[in-house]
């Protein structure tokens, strides 16, 4: 055979055999003949070879006959476990067992033997196959096209995520490893040369492979055969180690190394044997991730080629990088892959079947049913060469944090596990507030206070390297247990799983105690009277947890100074001890007072001052006064909406929370667990279970458009009743089986769950604008492969952004309650969070109200309607506010006169365009460099340092300069220099309306913020980002106690509460509002892992807009991602989408998702 015309297209029985005739006493194999190289090794020939297998194969064929259908024979590995071994019989109906028989049977197949008969065949030793000079040649004939699908050998998975999987190489599969050579240059290649450029014929090579590894057949058998090297093997019974490797590298001539991970490493740190590999061509590191350290050193002396594969496809189209870029991978074109961001700045692995170039594309010869493929692999890109790739990790080694955060472990492990008491170790948390290390020590016994401190300051310098900084604390490392070894591979790898199953109840145990400990000092007295005192504990506390605290100052944004949500939680823990406070103090105080100041200052109103000499606070006398009020407002009136409420459109506010089901759970079961759940919801909240309505005309005070709440009759069962399965129940929560409707729950969740995939009214029937009376929460639950999309509306009268999210908390805590959590009893929630009285009564008690007159006008600008008498609307000819005057005696800015109040909901037909949801994303790294650009721009004078305020005032630039750009280049429109856009920014009020108000209200208390900019200069380049966001930042600082107390004030005087004004409340125009949802608690809901994954927590959380987009010109920012990353959701007409994917400036920092 013309080896040279056939690349890819070769069969290694027939290359041998060639190779056996024209160059038969070429040396292709030279085995050790003992640790000692020095002792000279036995040198095979091609001939004698070719001569042992077909010894071999007449052998095979009289032990068991000639089959027809590729009956297996088993060579397994002696570490496989008995049920790994039998699950791979099974799976490939093997009842043959071959062993060598210069070795001893192994114990396990007197197991293997108990559970499945098994052919045991003792093969012949090699001096015996060898010794074959006159054996008859066995005929192989087929030619390509018949041999191509037919196996060549089977291996199987490592078992590392679960049992062992067979997986069959045929032919054609490896015939991709022969076509390596054919991948031309082509452009995407950045000039790269295919992994093989570098071997030569006759190259002497060296594999620390076992041959029951992918990696050993490969380099062992395919590579000789493919390119004509010659392999050094052995020596029999010795495991690879450094001695054995210098030896080698003394004695053995080697040109080409292939090394396990481990070994590269090891290599790196033993520099008097990593000297003499100078002339060695380069090293082959393969079979899992290297050290960044150790193999930096390793390449300073012999070239390390990192190559990456899978068992499946073999090496998939892998190019050499430049030899600073060892660590990085680079692949060619045809390769098909694809690198789809998962996370901000992580990639998963993806490969697009071509058939043109099914020889570069070996993974569609193992699934030939297929056209896509997710490899599950992890990367990240290189900093200034976005061609190259590092391997951060698998997508299901993941650890996903109680609180939403997803980390990728194995870059810590393998940093970590450098240190040289460490064996290994494995960062675990998965479904905890908190991440802990398990470390597995080579020494168990050495143990002591003095090795913990030498690992933790591995462990820092790790954390300093992560993606998430203080990822790891010092107080979560735990030993692994002396009689309880890591469960590891073949290779020497860990089976994360399988180790993480042995150690279930010890880190439950462990996390168990560790809740009960506090994280921070607290041998300090808080004198809870004093600011000073107050504040000095808030330093001390944060600064425990980060040393830039010691010397911040008392107005610097914490968050830019470090902290995240890890350490939130933590500092709430310290907080709470430290001041004696319990659920009073929660993450939202943090987030809601962002500098050492305001948090300080809204701690002396939860503490309530210093207690009185008869032992009764001042909070305690106000608490009695409040109840006594309440008595008065008690029955019918508590049910009564107040002016906050009526400030809001009577529509549905609709939510999708995304959860995974558990694998095998029935959805009718996952569904009888909500409804239970959501009827043990109604029984601690009765008042969710009432409907929304008008007030009748009879009832005193009536006023146009004004609301109430009434329960219905019969109301909803108790949760301990028969609710179970769709139809019965609560009547607000329904089931739908999308299952053969929508895609798999994987696929939505891969997408980034787009809004795309389904109309609002499929997933939740409830009308945008409801008509009354209307339940106030509705439900619907959808199914659909691997997951439940929760589908929820919520009356937005009767609930703001806040009360929405503690609804869906208080649901999700009785779902973990009614599946035997004791602990889920909601006792962080106030009687009283749904007690529209409670805003009237303080706003009466504690003195807030005033004559109307005395209240400056101006403040009509912060409330959805018009003042009395002046409900005129000044637009100018381009659909844009203008801004009304004040009195020069004003201390606010003049309020934008607003378009007339509009018809509610908006008037639709088939043929009235709408907006189309897209979502764009700003990663970590770029939001960053958005505020640190904005720091030092001289036009924010210094004074921003909100990234909610930054990426608000990109969002509104961006969003009205689209629209701006089609208005001048498509329709020929200019725009005045007083031509006004207005930002529209609902504010929570309940910090600033009464300490006595609890956090977990959940009645409207909302503001609007209407930050206004000439629409030429808000579009202009010359403005800068800085200039808007300061803008912003200084309308929010108007947003002060008395300025709320009035708004409630006015909001009583509204004579007509169905002529709602705002600037978003229609299509055209120049004018947003951005409902900021950075900071959704994620973490607070989980519905119980009885039949969800991950307890129950949300893989995804979006809002439902197809209402919206049909009149109301929204925009949204949404839930902060894990690592930082910020999503921006539009409602675009397609031109203002292409419009937008052309602004520069925006392309800078932000990309398109979907």
């Amino acid at each position: 055979m013309d080896a040279s015309q056939d690349y890819g297209k070769r069969l290694i029985p027939q290359i041998l055999d060639n190779l056996a005739a024209v160059d038969p006493g070429r040396i292709i194999y030279s085995v050790a003949k003992s640790a000692d190289i020095s002792e000279g090794f036995l040198h095979v020939s091609a001939r004698s070879f070719a001569n042992a297998v077909n010894k071999t194969a007449w052998w095979l064929q009289n032990e068991v006959g000639k089959s027809t259908t590729f009956q297996t024979a088993l060579f397994l590995s002696p570490k496989n476990s008995v049920e790994g071994a039998l699950a791979v019989l099974k799976s490939t109906d093997c009842n043959i067992w071959v062993k060598p028989r210069e070795q001893p049977r192994l114990p396990q197949v007197d197991e293997y033997l108990r559970h499945r008969p098994l052919n045991i065949l003792e093969i012949p030793e090699t001096e015996e196959l060898l010794d074959a000079d006159t054996v008859e040649h066995y005929p192989y004939d087929k030619t390509w096209d018949e041999a191509s699908t037919d196996p060549f050998c089977v291996l199987h998975s490592s078992g590392s995520t679960g049992l062992p999987k067979p997986i069959a190489w045929s032919h054609a599969l490896i015939g991709t490893m022969d076509a390596v050579r054919l991948l031309p240059p082509t452009e995407g290649d950045n000039g790269m040369l295919p992994w093989t450029a570098g071997w030569k014929e006759g190259d002497r090579i060296y594999s620390s492979f076992p041959m029951s590894h992918g990696a050993g057949v490969i380099m062992d058998i395919l590579v000789p055969s493919l390119f004509g090297m010659h392999c050094i093997l052995g020596p029999m019974g010795v495991i690879p180690n450094m001695g054995l490797i210098e030896s080698l590298v003394d004695h053995g001539k080697i040109d080409v190394w292939s090394m396990v991970p481990s070994l590269v490493d090891e290599l790196g740190e033993t520099p008097d044997v990593l000297n003499k590999f100078a002339s060695s061509k380069f090293i082959c590191a393969s079979g899992g991730p290297i050290s960044p350290i150790s193999s930096a050193k390793v390449n300073k002396v012999v070239r390390v080629l990192n190559l990456t594969g899978t068992t499946e496809g073999l090496f998939i189209g892998n190019l050499v990088v430049d030899r600073e870029d060892y660590f990085y991978f680079a692949f060619h074109p045809y390769s098909g892959f694809e690198f789809r961001e998962v996370e901000p700045g992580i990639y998963e692995h993806w490969m697009h079947r071509d058939d043109k170039l099914s020889l570069f594309q070996g993974i569609f010869h193992t699934f030939p049913d297929l056209h896509e493929i997710n490899i599950k692999d992890l990367y990240v890109k290189h900093p200034t060469k976005p061609y190259l790739w590092a391997y951060k990790g698998r997508s299901d080694d993941l650890v996903v944090l109680s609180n939403g955060y997803k980390i990728s472990p194995l870059d810590t492990e393998a940093f970590i596990t450098t240190h040289p008491a460490i064996n290994g170790c494995l960062v675990v948390g998965t479904g905890k507030p908190q991440a802990a290390l398990l470390i597995e020590l080579k020494d168990p016994s050495a143990a002591n206070e003095e090795l913990l401190e030498s690992i933790w300051l591995t462990v820092q310098k790790a954390n300093a390297s992560s993606l998430h900084k203080n990822q790891l604390h010092k107080d979560y490392i735990m030993f692994a247990e002396a009689d309880n070894p890591f469960v590891r591979t073949d290779k020497g790898t860990v089976k994360r799983r399988a180790t993480l199953t042995a150690y279930n109840d010890y880190i439950d145990r462990f996390y168990d105690t560790a809740s009960g400990e506090s994280d921070a000092d607290l041998s300090i007295t808080v004198d809870t009277t004093s600011i000073e005192s107050i504040t000095n504990a808030v330093r001390h506390i944060l600064a425990s947890l980060l040393p830039a605290f010691e010397h911040a100052s008392d107005d610097a944004d914490i968050f830019n100074l470090g902290l995240d949500s890890l350490l939130v939680f933590r500092a709430i823990r310290s907080l709470r001890t430290a001041m004696g406070l319990q659920e009073q103090l929660a993450p939202r105080h943090v987030y809601g007072n962002p500098t050492i100041g305001k948090l300080s200052a809204a701690l002396v109103q939860l503490v309530a001052g210093a207690k009185t000499s008869n032992g009764t606070s001042e909070l305690d006398e106000k608490l009695a006064k409040m109840k006594e009020l309440l008595g008065k407002y008690k029955s019918r009136q508590s049910l009564k909406m107040n002016g906050f409420d009526l400030i809001m459109p009577k529509l549905y506010v609709k939510m999708m929370v995304y959860i995974p089901l558990r694998e095998g759970v029935n959805f009718e079961k996952a569904y009888f667990g909500l409804q239970r759940g959501f009827a043990r919801m109604l029984e601690v909240v009765p008042t969710l279970d009432t409907k929304i309505m008008f007030d009748s005309e009879g009832e005193d005070g009536y006023k146009k458009g004004h609301l109430r709440t009434e329960f219905p009759t019969p109301p909803s069962p108790p949760w301990g009743s028969d609710v179970s399965g769709p139809g019965h129940g609560p009547r607000q929560l329904a089931y739908r089986d999308l299952s053969s409707i929508l895609p798999p729950f994987k696929e939505l969740r891969d997408a980034g769950f787009p809004s795309s995939a389904f109309k609002d009214e499929l997933v939740l029937a409830a009308p945008w604008f409801p008509t009354f009376p209307a339940d106030i929460m509705t439900a619907q639950a959808n199914f659909v492969q691997g997951g439940c999309l929760l589908a929820m509306g919520f009356s937005h009268p009767c609930f703001d952004g806040i009360g929405v999210v503690t609804a869906i908390r208080i649901w999700a805590e009785s779902c973990r309650y009614v599946q035997g959590d004791e602990s889920a009893t909601c006792s962080w929630l106030d009687p009283e969070s749904m007690n529209r009285s409670l805003p009237q009564v303080l706003w009466e008690q504690e003195g807030y109200a005033r004559p109307v007159e005395e209240i400056d006008p101006a403040t009509w600008g912060f409330l959805g309607f018009a003042a009395p008498g002046d409900e005129s609307a000044a637009i100018n000819g381009n659909g844009s506010a203008k801004v009304e005057t004040v009195s020069q005696t004003s201390t606010l800015p003049p309020a934008p006169v607003l378009p007339p109040s509009p018809t509610l909901p908006p008037p639709t037909s088939e043929k009235d365009r709408h907006l189309e949801s897209s979502v764009f994303y700003i990663s970590p790294e770029n939001l960053e460099k958005l505020k640190q650009e904005v720091a030092a721009d001289p036009e924010a004078k210094g004074l921003v340092s909100s990234a909610s305020d930054i990426v608000q005032a990109l969002f509104w630039r961006t969003a009205i300069r689209a629209r701006y750009r089609l208005a001048q280049e498509r329709d020929g429109k200019t725009f005045g220099r007083d031509e006004m856009s207005i930002l529209e920014l609902p504010i929570d009020v309940r910090p600033y309306f009464s300490p006595l108000l609890p956090s977990t209200y959940m009645g409207n208390m909302i503001v609007i913020n209407r930050p206004t900019m000439p629409i030429e200069t808000l579009c202009s380049p010359g403005a800068s980002i800085g200039r808007i966001a300061l803008l912003i930042r200084e309308a929010a600082a108007r947003i002060r106690p008395s300025l709320v107390h009035d708004a409630f004030t006015l909001l009583q005087t509204v004579p007509d509460y169905n002529k709602l004004r705002y600037a978003f409340m229609r299509l055209e125009g120049m004018d947003t509002m951005i409902t900021n949802m950075m900071l959704f608690p994620t973490s607070e809901v989980a519905f119980g892992g009885e039949f969800f994954e991950n307890g129950g927590a949300a893989d995804g959380v979006r809002p439902l807009m197809d209402g919206f987009n049909t009149g109301f010109r929204l925009d949204l920012i949404l839930p902060l991602r894990k690592n930082g990353g910020v999503e921006l959701l539009f409602g675009l007409f397609p031109e203002e989408l292409e419009m937008m994917l052309k602004d520069e400036e925006f392309a800078r920092y932000a990309q398109i998702v979907s």
